[in-house]
């Protein structure tokens, strides 16, 4: 019955609103319906939509959900700053 939705390339706090938004209305969940299941109020859920959502909330959402993360290097591979960042980044994860 469960079905995987893939969404690619959200890189920016919007983004992972404009998809978690559209994941909402898809099944058909109100803002508050959402809060209420996640023990969150209704404002937490529409600034996590419109990106402005905190790091605890946004996991919370995610794990909630049982939403699956991808984590990927692939738009770090251009600019070695970047690189670099996501190196330390893949380090501090791996100690």
């Amino acid at each position: 019955m469960s079905k995987d939705i893939v969404i690619e390339n959200i890189n920016t706090p919007t983004a992972f609103g404009v998809a978690l938004k559209r994941l909402r209305k898809n099944s058909g969940v109100s803002q508050d319906q959402l809060a209420h299941l996640l023990n969150m109020r209704q404002a937490t859920i529409s600034d996590i939509e419109n990106g402005r959502g905190t790091l605890e909330s946004l996991f919370k959402v995610i794990q909630a959900l049982k939403i699956n993360l991808v984590l990927s290097n692939s738009s770090f591979t251009k600019d070695k700053d970047h690189k670099s960042k996501a190196r330390k980044i893949l380090d501090l994860l791996n100690d």
